[in-house]
């Protein structure tokens, strides 16, 4: 969203205005679902998760800065929240290994589409086998599109932590991929 229209949304957001509301859950549902998703909800507790974190920032909504974009600044509520889930629940998720909205392959032939459905099926797998800190960065920078200084922003890090954490990260997901591919 462009700065101008973000505050004139923002704006209408305070004045609780109805059509603000839906243009902010249809707009941001499905990227905080997915996000959840990848991090390892199950989907029944991801849409909890989504509502803790609208109501979240409908409430603090007047303590919204915006030097940082919205989405940034929602992005963080979400994964708050989802630090609070897992403390409240005190046992760790899986991630699922057919994620229910995870993007179609479209019009492809059906050998590119299982080929392409198996190699997802792997990437979330090698995933799920990531520490939980490089999982949140991986996904947030590569399924999310968010640059490593909104992520340290998200995370409450500096850059040079985000950057290591992917390193890391890719640095284990390629090894885990070629583990599966014939070793």
């Amino acid at each position: 969203m462009q700065p101008d229209k973000e505050l004139q949304f923002l704006q209408a957001l305070q004045k609780g205005e109805q059509q603000a509301v839906e243009k902010l859950v249809n707009e941001y549902y499905p990227s905080l679902l997915n996000f959840l998703l990848r991090m390892g909800c199950q989907p029944g507790d991801a849409e909890d998760i989504i509502q803790e974190t609208f109501i979240k920032a409908a409430r603090g909504l007047n303590n919204y800065q915006s030097r940082n974009r919205f989405r940034i600044w929602l992005f963080k509520i979400c994964h708050n929240s989802l630090r609070d889930y897992y403390k409240k629940a005190s046992r760790r998720r899986e991630i699922p290994l057919d994620p229910v909205n995870l993007p179609a392959a479209g019009t492809d032939h059906p050998e590119n589409y299982i080929m392409k459905r198996e190699q997802a099926l792997r990437v979330q797998a090698a995933l799920k086998r990531l520490p939980s800190k490089q999982r949140l960065v991986v996904v947030l920078r590569y399924y999310h599109g968010f640059s490593l200084k909104e992520i340290a922003s998200m995370v409450h890090c500096p850059v040079g932590t985000v950057k290591s954490r992917l390193n890391k990260a890719l640095s284990s997901l390629k090894s885990i991929m070629q583990e599966g591919d014939g070793l």
